[in-house]
């Protein structure tokens, strides 16, 4: 039961999150708000610093909404359930320095993120497929401008590692292994957080291996933070690959991250074979094929946003059994 209550929380989280972040904007335009576009539908090669200053803004104000109808759901429903706080989430340096933590998501980077680089360098060298047209359009303009930096810290390297880890690590993550274990909360979690990345399903070989290198990623990111239990590596490693990177940049990091492999590949697989220790295959594949599916299907099927909601009143109930179980009788 603890299972299922955990899966269907997850899963009823992911659309039921969307559903009620609609209601707010809906709520904002009844109250004459302004409710911006997403600027990504509308950034081209030639966009002028004001438009970047603009697009920043409305990006902002966009995670805002996003992220804050995640966590409205999340927090009182996990506090209600298990009292779980923020360092449930990951904010916390568990116990850690600091330096050991950094040290931590460096080696993460090292050891997850080359196929990234790879897949980046040989599309520059041969053209693996058309990206996105917002992608495109960033890689296009001009980097020589600090207006592109300040648009560019929104949409990849500072927020949102802090904000995709909380949400993916800090609770979709936490949450599954609380019942699941910590190998098939990974394995699932980076399922579907490869899968979310809408961006990258279009068919052709440019987003099939960004995939799969999304997908080690994301792996590594899971790991770190299962055998920390600090969101603050797996941040520091996500916002080191989210930097925008000129070709020659990007060959030099994967020469530094190269020579990182060799010298931290023991400590890494130290902590892969602590974390997967007792895991059952069958729940990962299990994990992995379900959250696939689901987030396929939630952009082709709108009615899974209503059924998202069945799924969470059933987990509350089943959770709510879970919890009279557990109190003793008196």
């Amino acid at each position: 039961m603890k299972r299922t209550a955990a899966l269907l929380e997850v899963l009823s989280i992911y659309l039921a999150a969307g559903a009620l972040e609609d209601k707010i904007i809906s709520l904002m335009v009844h109250w004459q708000f302004a409710v911006p576009a997403s600027p990504l539908d509308l950034l081209t090669a030639h966009a002028t610093d004001a438009d970047l200053l603009l697009a920043t803004r409305r990006l902002l104000l966009i995670w805002l909404l996003q992220y804050g109808s995640y966590f409205l759901l999340i927090i009182p429903l996990n506090w209600w359930y298990r009292r779980r706080g923020p360092a449930a989430y990951g904010l916390t340096r568990a116990g850690n320095t600091w330096g050991w933590l950094l040290s931590a998501g460096v080696t993460a980077a090292c050891l997850s993120e080359c196929p990234v680089l790879i897949h980046s360098l040989v599309d520059t060298v041969h053209p693996l497929g058309a990206m996105a047209p917002w992608r495109q359009a960033f890689f296009d303009m001009s980097w020589r401008r600090w207006q592109f930096w300040l648009f560019a810290a929104v949409l990849s390297y500072a927020a949102v590692p802090v904000l995709e880890e909380l949400l993916f690590r800090g609770y979709y993550q936490r949450r599954l292994a609380e019942d699941w274990g910590d190998g098939p909360a990974i394995v699932g979690t980076s399922c579907l957080f490869v899968f979310a990345h809408r961006q990258y399903l279009i068919p052709n070989a440019y987003n099939i291996t960004m995939v799969a290198s999304l997908f080690c990623l994301a792996a590594g990111l899971g790991i770190v933070f299962a055998y920390t239990r600090s969101l603050i590596p797996s941040m520091i490693a996500h916002a080191i690959i989210n930097i925008p990177m000129t070709p020659g940049w990007q060959l030099a990091t994967l020469i530094a991250f190269v020579i990182g492999i060799v010298m931290t590949f023991r400590a890494g697989a130290l902590a892969t074979r602590t974390v997967f220790r007792h895991t059952a295959p069958a729940a990962c594949v299990l994990l992995a094929l379900i959250g696939t599916a689901y987030v396929i299907a939630s952009q082709r099927m709108m009615f899974l946003s209503s059924v998202s909601i069945i799924f969470l009143i059933i987990a509350i109930v089943l959770e709510w059994l879970e919890r009279r179980r557990k109190v003793p009788a008196t």
